[in-house]
């Protein structure tokens, strides 16, 4: 079973994976180079500093650089979060279109919750 801190780690290298998804392309190929090998291969200091030729201080200050990189376009353009809150939205969604079906019955109405999926959807496509 994961430990609190085994969940923060998980938790921490997803938001990582999530952030070089929208932003990576606007890290430098070294950059790249590293966060990829780190966090989405699983490479640790020494793999990538001989894959790259480069020492394990200069892998650790590439991936330091690229996730403060990373952050700071999240900071300024906040896409994670809006892609964070569409997908909650989307969830909210679907466990509504559950409640309809349901509902859908003759007799039942159903006119509220079509008004809500409307304002939803509305809102994820603004």
């Amino acid at each position: 079973m994961d430990t609190p801190q085994d969940i923060t780690a998980i938790n921490l290298r997803q938001e990582r994976n999530l952030l070089f998804d929208f932003y990576g392309p606007a890290l430098t190929s070294k950059q790249a180079a590293c966060f990829t090998m780190r966090y989405l291969e699983d490479c640790s200091l020494t793999e990538i500093a001989q894959e790259l030729d480069i020492s394990p201080q200069a892998v650790v200050d590439f991936i330091k650089r690229s996730v403060m990189r990373l952050e700071k376009y999240e900071m300024q353009l906040g896409l994670v979060q809006k892609f964070a809150a569409q997908q909650a939205l989307a969830q909210d969604i679907l466990a509504k279109l559950d409640e309809l079906e349901q509902q859908l019955t003759p007799e039942a109405p159903a006119k509220a919750l079509t008004g809500w999926i409307k304002n939803a959807v509305g809102e994820m496509l603004v």
